[in-house]
């Protein structure tokens, strides 16, 4: 009697395992594709049946594997990031209108080895770029803004003023009363973990009764190494803070603002053990202040 060994998670099982999931989502073999995922992680959006036929009904579709990055490792789980590309093809030509869902997307995974057998246990898309019809990233913030999402006009006027020339829109996730937007250097568009990042969140309500409140919360609520507030006034604040993360010292400025539409949050994070420089940390906060004179930020 043969006696099936329990599998050992490696670079090479991961590398086969996106291969074979990502045929099998070409190949359009959707009972296939759902039994790669653990019977208690199959949940997902990106199982949906109704949303696989419809699709595959429509397109057909070539994958492209960009970038793999092993996270974390052990002989029994593991967790990565991959980015693939994604062209669609519609099967009946008359169906074309101009318009396709062709897309680069990052995903965030975890493995884990249950009964002899390599499961996914989560999959999870941190950023999707969209493109055009041969394979482009689109311009500008059309190259992640959904066509669901709701604020981004409300972010665009901070957007506008707090730039950075070599960053990119990487990523836009929207949530039931927000939204956020990240920026990232055009060389780490694809990464989960970045050196550094400037992000724009909208929320519809601010959860603190004032500016104050909210500033003093996020500082005590943390686990700082440095704080210091460098503005503050009723409708909003500039601080910065450094603290510990896995990469080491993470430097932070931070922009809130409460205005008539909502309350804003601007982000910009250097992380891999080292400061902002100098003059970047300068302009940042000269950036904010002009965000908060030359706006109309009144409650």
């Amino acid at each position: 009697m043969l006696f099936k060994r329990k599998p050992k998670i490696n670079e090479k099982k991961i590398k086969e395992l996106i291969w074979k999931l990502e045929t099998m989502y070409t190949d359009k073999e959707v009972e296939q594709l759902s039994k790669m995922f653990h019977p208690d992680h199959r949940d997902i959006s990106f199982l949906n049946h109704f949303s696989l036929i419809m699709n595959f009904q429509i397109y057909d579709v070539i994958s492209e594997i960009l970038n793999l990055e092993v996270l974390d490792m052990h002989e029994g789980e593991a967790s990565f990031t991959y980015t693939r590309k994604h062209m669609y093809t519609c099967i009946n030509e008359e169906d074309e209108n101009g318009t396709n869902p062709n897309n680069i997307s990052s995903y965030y995974v975890q493995l884990k080895v249950e009964d002899k057998k390599i499961w996914i246990i989560k999959y999870a898309r941190y950023s999707e770029l969209f493109l055009d019809l041969k394979g482009k990233i689109l311009p500008a913030e059309q190259a992640v803004v959904p066509p669901g999402a709701v604020y981004f006009d409300n972010m665009k006027r901070f957007i506008e003023i707090i730039q950075l020339e070599h960053f990119k829109p990487a990523t836009y996730l929207t949530y039931t009363d927000s939204e956020f937007i990240g920026y990232y250097p055009e060389e780490e568009r694809y990464s989960y973990r970045t050196s550094e990042k400037l992000t724009f969140d909208y929320f519809q309500k601010m959860e603190a009764d004032s500016i104050e409140e909210h500033t003093n919360a996020y500082i005590e609520g943390n686990i700082l190494e440095y704080s210091n507030i460098l503005m503050q006034e009723q409708n909003y604040s500039i601080f910065e803070s450094k603290f510990k993360g896995s990469s080491g010292l993470q430097h932070e400025l931070i922009l809130s603002i409460i205005a008539q539409d909502g309350f804003f949050m601007v982000r910009f994070l250097k992380s891999r053990n080292a400061p902002i420089e100098k003059a970047l940390r300068q302009r940042l906060i000269e950036q904010m202040k002009i965000a908060t004179t030359t706006l109309d930020v009144s409650i």
